[in-house]
């Protein structure tokens, strides 16, 4: 057993025998991982709140998230599951021996009954219910047929098999043509340079990758294995109160970056050279290329992907794959909206205080 494990307001992980991790997955809180579980690289399971129940003989795949909505609502894994690569699993139930996809989401309060597959890229919304043996796919999913103990071995064998090959968005260089990056597998900041300006105020999680022009202020968040990345020319501003969640991915390349003040990057996000206004909200998920242009207030869905140049105008949503706008940002939603915001203030106010303020490495 490798992983990370950090406490969190008196909760520390809770471990099964013979689970196999990699060193740069990590654990948090109120998570308790049953037996024989795998947990390949950059995996976060963050049970900063409500609890994160993991059954035996659960394999989570590269860069698979778990959380928990706050102090309401719980994310339970049955046992013999396999979580996708760059899938996210967001204060939900998973029955017995579910397969989720890569990059699929599965939303607060869904129910997965056991043995059912959930297909690549699929967006399972808030709230929906799925009976033992379904077959799911889309966004929004929808049950397309049905499994059974051949076709569950089949599409297990495919998705161990796969090589996981994110969207351009992710460029080479943080696949490995880079050997600064290597994906993140050890925190790195390039402070020679001396173009990082990090707020003392601000949360960076410890295993977060920070590198190039890049500039975080006051009350700002950026969380478990994330990576923020320019090149010489490039630069990355994050503006106060804005919170970057976990296993999200910023390449600025050699252009610019901007993210206004209280923003919410959900987690999983993949994010190029774009500008993001303030008080918007980036849905989990998404994918935003160089150049599109998020104006302020405005929301954009869960799994969408934002094309290189699009204007999403204020107070707008856009949703889809590509994202289109859908309708305008109702007043209640936008409340909800600066909420969630508030309460990632306070997440990293009580990260800051559990780890302390954190630390430039020096990896020269």
């Amino acid at each position: 057993m490798k992983c990370e494990l950090i406490s969190y307001k008196g909760f520390f992980p809770k471990i099964g025998k013979g689970v196999k991790s990699s060193s740069t997955s990590t654990l948090i809180g109120n998570t308790v991982l049953g037996s024989k579980s795998i947990l390949k690289d950059r995996v976060v399971l963050r049970g900063d709140g409500a609890e994160i129940l993991v059954g035996e003989e659960v394999n989570f795949l590269e860069r698979s998230t778990v959380h928990v909505a706050s102090d309401l609502m719980g994310s339970y894994i049955g046992d013999n599951c396999i979580i996708g690569r760059f899938s996210l699993v967001h204060a939900c139930k998973i029955g017995k021996s579910v397969i989720l996809g890569d990059q699929a989401i599965i939303m607060d309060g869904s129910e997965i009954g056991d043995n059912c597959v959930i297909a690549a890229n699929s967006l399972i919304p808030p709230g929906k219910k799925f009976p033992n043996n379904s077959l799911i796919s889309g966004a929004p999913a929808k049950a397309i047929g049905s499994t059974d103990n051949k076709s569950i071995r089949k599409y297990k064998s495919e998705i161990l098999s796969n090589e996981f090959l994110p969207d351009s968005i992710v460029r080479s260089k943080l696949e490995g043509d880079d050997p600064l990056a290597e994906l993140g597998l050890e925190p790195w900041i390039n402070y020679e340079l001396g173009l990082e300006k990090i707020s003392s105020r601000a949360f960076i999680a410890p295993d977060a990758i920070i590198r190039g022009d890049i500039t975080v202020k006051d009350k700002a968040s950026l969380w478990f294995a994330t990576i923020v990345s320019s090149l010489p020319g490039g630069n990355i501003f994050i503006g106060e109160g804005s919170n970057i969640q976990d296993n999200t991915i910023i390449d600025a390349g050699k252009k610019s970056l901007f993210i206004g003040k209280k923003v919410t990057v959900g987690h999983n996000v993949r994010l190029g050279a774009c500008s993001i206004g303030d008080n918007c909200l980036i849905g989990m998920g998404c994918t935003i290329e160089d150049d599109a242009i998020i104006e302020k207030d405005a929301f954009v869905g869960a799994r969408a992907i934002v094309k290189a140049g699009t204007l999403v105008k204020a107070n707008t949503i856009f949703a889809g794959r590509p994202a289109n706008y859908f309708r305008d940002v109702k007043s209640e939603e936008a409340n909800f909206f600066k909420m969630g915001q508030k309460i990632y203030e306070e997440f990293a106010d009580d990260y800051i205080k559990e780890l302390g303020p954190y630390k430039m490495q020096d990896k020269n």
